[in-house]
């Protein structure tokens, strides 16, 4: 990519930014707010309930004297468990943001000032992709980033009146650098897994005449249940193949690859606590070498070709 492509592709992303404001920057910041606020409320509901305190720093303190595995599994746990929220609204925002990324242009007209500027179709729908992959998911990290510093601050305050030391009690074990770079990667990778549903969301947008969002979920709704009525009336069983569930698996796999890998050994106090929980970076990289999901990114790269194409031929009707 050379410099001007670059420039461009960046100002065009700028325009993204400021077409959706809300979407993009003050929505994860207001639910940034939201989760310290509640925080704050539920701590003095709780000192209410404990007026001197005392139950609050006895329970610091037998924190404190947890190994440190079990404090990074529960001070990282929480803060990873606060980003989900972050994760779940954030796609539900770039879903509908690219159902509507190429309809808008073409609804309010505007596309006619748009293809008079020197830019190609593919540029604009290369931006509209990496706003959704990159822009938006950067922009949520922010504020989840954020919202972790503001609940560390308030967890050192109650350590401090609870006689410990914060930072080997709580910031150590948080494993903030590892905790936000694996989560940078992971939303990376969630990126490609879930091409080939941008692009489908992408294509419809550049060609339906309304309500793209509806029409990108009744066409594979349609062709699932065809499917489901054609297997059980010709065999009497379920199809091995439905295009439905095969989209609604991949969405429902695509908050963040995660790995769970408690094991148990009949009791809880031989719990062995593995520091990759929540999410490693081997889980990440495993999503790498798996066929479905570069078979996902070629589907994906080729409803963005279609996107492109339909797009070349829009006009203002």
């Amino acid at each position: 990519m050379n410099q001007q492509t670059f420039i461009t592709l960046w100002t065009l992303l700028r325009r993204e930014l400021w077409e959706s404001p809300v979407a993009f920057k003050w929505t994860p910041l207001g639910i940034a707010a939201l989760i310290i606020l509640f925080t704050v409320v539920t701590l003095v509901i709780g000192a209410r309930f404990d007026g001197q305190m005392a139950f609050t720093t006895d329970a610091l303190r037998m924190f404190a004297n947890e190994p440190f595995e079990q404090k990074n599994l529960v001070v990282s746990g929480m803060l990873f468990s606060f980003a989900t929220i972050f994760f779940q609204l954030m796609l539900l925002i770039i879903l509908f943001y690219l159902a509507g990324s190429l309809y808008d242009d073409r609804k309010d007209r505007s596309i006619l000032f748009w293809k008079s500027l020197p830019v190609s179709d593919w540029m604009t729908v290369t931006s509209k992709l990496a706003t959704a992959a990159l822009l938006i998911p950067a922009m949520f990290l922010a504020a989840i980033i954020l919202t972790h510093l503001v609940l560390l601050v308030i967890a050192s305050g109650y350590g401090l009146l609870a006689g410990i030391n914060p930072i080997t009690e709580f910031w150590l074990p948080a494993s903030l650098p590892r905790l936000w770079t694996v989560m940078a990667a992971g939303l990376i990778i969630q990126a490609l897994w879930l091409l080939p549903i941008y692009g489908w969301l992408m294509f419809c947008s550049s060609w339906a005449p309304r309500l793209p969002i509806l029409i990108a979920i009744a066409i594979p709704a349609a062709i699932a249940i065809t499917q489901h009525v054609w297997s059980l009336v010709s065999t009497f069983s379920l199809p091995d193949f439905n295009l439905g569930m095969i989209m609604l698996r991949r969405l429902g796999a695509s908050i963040l690859p995660m790995s769970a890998n408690i094991q148990f050994d009949g009791q809880y106090h031989d719990m062995q606590f593995n520091p990759d929980l929540f999410m490693s970076y081997s889980n990440l990289l495993g999503y790498l070498t798996r066929w479905d999901m570069w078979v996902g990114v070629i589907i994906g790269l080729a409803f963005m070709a279609a996107a492109v194409w339909f797009r070349r031929r829009a006009t203002d009707n």
